[in-house]
């Protein structure tokens, strides 16, 4: 697959249905005191794994949920969030586009 295929997925409707679950999921967890993270880390799984199978770069991937956490944290007032979650979207990322769990 050519680097254009894998710019044609990260300009797919897929991959930004994709993060558009992971974004309502993250916006979830952050009003709620009840949130299960279980449902953030299998959207991210799933963002992943769709990844692979249409061969984007994990570097894409990496890319796209920092920036997608980085804009879900500008309506939370401190960086906390935005570091705590980043670390662990892109840790659950990783984990599922390398099959590790």
């Amino acid at each position: 697959m050519t680097n254009q295929a894998a710019d044609q997925y990260e300009d797919s409707a897929v991959f930004h249905a994709d993060l558009a679950v992971i974004a309502n999921a993250l916006n979830a967890g952050r009003k709620s005191n009840r949130y299960d993270t279980r449902i953030v880390r299998e959207a991210v799984r799933s963002c992943a794994v769709h990844a692979r199978l249409n061969r984007c770069p994990p570097e894409k991937l990496v890319r796209a949920l920092k920036a997608l956490v980085r804009e879900v944290a500008l309506e939370d007032g401190t960086d906390a969030y935005r570091v705590l979650y980043t670390d662990r979207v892109i840790g659950w990322a990783i984990e599922g586009f390398y099959e590790l769990s």
